[in-house]
């Protein structure tokens, strides 16, 4: 199993890449729906935000972390 630890961390890597993508589109759209609908859309703006801030998160650990982590079937 050492020698494929590379591509699997590689492969992790982009998997949390992709996801904290995902989460930084999904936050931005929330963002701009609350600020588009005004009034209780705030509500969205502020959960928008978090989302964002999830996805920076993530994005920002598979560009840095390389780590392989197994699961044991």
């Amino acid at each position: 199993m050492k020698d494929n630890d590379g591509v699997l961390a590689l492969l992790q890597d982009i998997k949390d890449i992709l996801y904290g993508i995902a989460l930084l589109l999904a936050g931005g759209l929330l963002c701009m729906a609350g600020i588009l609908l005004g009034g209780w859309g705030i509500l969205l703006s502020a959960i928008g935000f978090f989302v964002l801030l999830a996805g920076l998160n993530n994005a920002y650990q598979g560009y840095h972390h390389h780590t392989v982590e197994e699961k044991q079937d």
